[in-house]
C-alpha cells in the first residue's frame, strides 16, 4: 500500500504548475508498477489502486471534488487492477513459468487503456489528470502529433515501466553496484531508457518544427481580437472594453467574447433562430454593429421551452448569422437527470452562492443538449470553424470529428466562475490539454473565458496569449489565425 501512496504523491508533484516538475512524470508510476508486480491478492490490488487514484485526484483536480463524480470515476479505473490480476494468472499458467517481470511489458498498454477509459466515461471528463497531460508543458509535447494524449500517455507508461524494471533489480540486489557481473546485466536496460528519452525528445522537436512550418505556410489568415475577463467583470468594464475595441478596430476583423460575459444572458425565443433581444444580447448586437466586425459570444438561449448554452455568431450589422448549441453538458451544473439531491450538497450553496443556479438545485435552469455543428462565415472566402464551449474542449475525440468535418480552427469560450481555490492550477492543466490537442489536430485553438487566458494555441506548440497583469477586469489579445 505504501508503494501506491508513494506513486500518488509523485503524481501530484508531476501535475503541479512549476518549472520542471513534469520530470516527475517519468517516475511517478514506478512504485505503483512495482506494487502490481509484487502483490498477489486481488483485494489488495484493488484497494491500493483506489487509494492511489483518490489521493492523486485530491492533489491534482481537487477543484472538481464531488463524491458521486469522483467515486464513479475511480470505479471505472479499477478495471486496471482486475486486469493486472487476470494477466498475472494467465502468465503463470503459460510455459514461461514464473511471472518474473513479464507483466511490465503489458502494463503500459493496460495503463493507457484505463487511464483514458476513466477520462472519457466519467460523469465529468478527467483528461486533465491523464499521464500524458503532464507533458503538455515539456519538450516532449510534440509526441502528441501521433495520437494526441494517447501517445503521450503510452510514452509515459513505457518509460515508467522500464524504470520499474531497474528498480525491481535494485531491490533484489541491495549491493548491486558492488556486484558488477550482475550489474552489467542492467546496463542494456539503462542504455535503452536513456536512448528512448533522447530519441523521444528528438522526435518531439522534429514534429513540432514540422507542424510550425506547415502552419506558417498557410497563406490565408484572419485577424482576431480575443477577450477574457475576471469574475467581477461588470457593465462599466464592458463599456471600457468597447472604447478600447473601437480604438483598435482597424487591427482585427473578428471579435471573440467569453462565455457568459455579462453573467445575464437569457435570450427568449421569437424568431427563426430562436433569439430576441434582452439587455445582454442588445449590448453585444450593438457592439458588433458599432465595430462593424463579426463577433461571437456564448449566451443562454431559449427556443420554445428548451434552454440552451449557445455560441451565437453575429455579422457586421449585428444580425445573428449562426448558432451552435452546446452538446456536452456539465453534470450537476447544466443538467441533473434525477429527482433527488445528495444531502451533502447543501454546503455548496453556502460556500458558492452562484451554485444556486445549478441545474441540480434549480430544475428550471437545466439545459437541453445540442448537436455537433460547424459554424461558418464569409471572409474573402467561406471560413468554417467550431466553438466547443467550456468543458467540451475536454473531449478530444469530439474535436477530432469536428476537425474531420472541415473546421479550420477551434474557439473555446469558457466561464470558470465555479472555481475558486486552484484556479491557476486548473488553467495550467487545461492549457496543457489545449496545447496537446492543437498539436495533435494540427489546428489552432483560441481560448477566451471568464477567469481564463486570452490567446491562440498553435500546432507548433506555441502559445500566444495574455493573462491578467494589470488591475483591469479584462484582458484583450489581438493576433491572427492562419488556416
Amino acid at each position: 500500500m505504501l508503494f501506491a501512496l508513494s506513486s500518488a504523491i509523485l503524481g501530484i508533484l508531476a501535475f503541479l504548475p512549476f518549472g520542471f516538475f513534469w520530470l516527475f512524470g517519468f517516475v511517478f508510476l514506478i512504485p505503483l508498477f512495482v506494487f502490481f508486480i509484487k502483490e498477489e491478492k486481488l483485494w489488495r490490488l484493488i484497494l491500493g489502486t483506489f487509494v492511489f487514484r483518490l489521493v492523486l485526484a485530491t492533489g491534482t483536480v481537487y477543484f472538481t471534488f464531488e463524491p458521486i463524480i469522483w467515486i464513479s470515476s475511480i470505479f471505472i479505473f479499477l478495471g486496471l487492477p482486475i486486469s493486472v490480476f487476470a494477466v498475472k494468472k494467465i502468465i503463470k499458467k503459460t510455459p514461461f513459468g514464473q511471472l518474473g517481470n513479464r507483466l511490465l511489458f503489458i502494463l503500459p498498454i493496460l495503463w493507457t487503456l484505463f487511464d483514458h477509459l476513466q477520462a472519457r466515461y466519467s460523469l465529468l471528463p478527467t483528461y486533465l489528470m491523464t499521464a500524458g497531460n503532464i507533458f503538455g508543458s515539456s519538450p516532449f509535447a510534440g509526441l502528441a502529433n501521433f495520437t494526441g494524449l494517447l501517445s503521450l500517455t503510452f510514452f509515459a507508461a513505457v518509460i515508467n515501466s522500464v524504470a520499474a524494471l531497474l528498480i525491481i533489480g535494485f531491490l533484489k540486489e541491495k549491493q548491486l553496484i558492488l556486484k558488477f557481473p550482475k550489474f552489467k546485466f542492467y546496463l542494456p536496460i539503462i542504455f535503452i531508457l536513456l536512448f528512448s528519452l533522447i530519441a523521444a525528445w528528438w522526435i518531439s522537436q522534429s514534429q513540432l518544427q514540422k507542424n510550425k512550418i506547415a502552419y506558417d505556410n498557410f497563406t490565408d489568415f484572419i485577424r482576431i481580437a480575443v477577450v477574457s475577463t475576471r469574475r467581477n467583470f461588470s457593465s462599466p468594464d464592458f463599456f471600457q472594453l468597447k472604447r478600447e475595441l473601437l480604438g483598435k478596430k482597424n487591427n482585427f476583423d473578428f471579435l471573440i467574447l467569453p462565455e457568459d460575459i455579462l453573467d445575464k444572458s437569457i435570450i427568449s425565443a421569437n424568431d427563426a433562430v430562436g433569439n430576441s433581444q434582452d439587455d445582454s444580447l442588445y449590448v453585444i448586437e450593438n457592439l458588433a454593429k458599432e465595430l462593424n466586425k463579426k463577433t461571437i459570444a456564448t449566451l443562454d438561449t431559449v427556443s420554445g421551452e428548451k434552454r440552451y448554452n449557445s455560441a451565437v455568431l453575429f455579422d457586421e450589422n449585428g444580425n445573428i448569422a449562426d448558432v451552435y448549441h452546446k452538446r456536452r453538458l456539465t453534470f450537476m451544473g447544466e443538467y441533473w437527470p434525477f429527482d433527488w439531491q445528495p444531502f451533502y450538497l447543501n454546503w455548496l450553496k453556502k460556500f458558492n452562492p452562484e451554485s444556486k443556479n445549478y441545474a441540480i438545485f434549480n430544475p428550471q435552469k437545466q439545459y437541453v443538449k445540442g448537436e455537433m455543428k460547424i459554424l461558418s462565415f464569409d471572409y474573402n472566402k467561406k471560413i468554417q470553424f467550431a466553438s466547443p464551449i467550456c468543458l467540451e474542449i475536454h473531449y478530444p475525440n469530439d474535436l477530432k470529428k469536428i476537425k474531420e468535418s472541415g473546421a479550420k480552427f477551434l474557439i473555446n469560450p469558457t466561464s470558470n466562475r465555479w472555481i475558486d481555490i486552484g484556479a491557476n492550477h486548473f488553467l495550467y492543466l487545461t492549457n496543457n490539454l489545449r496545447k496537446i490537442e492543437s498539436i495533435w489536430l494540427k489546428t489552432p485553438i483560441v481560448s477566451s473565458g471568464v477567469i481564463d487566458s486570452a490567446g491562440i494555441f498553435t500546432p507548433g506548440g506555441k502559445i500566444n496569449s495574455d493573462y491578467f497583469e494589470s488591475s483591469d477586469n479584462y484582458v484583450l489579445f489581438i493576433g491572427e489565425i492562419r488556416y
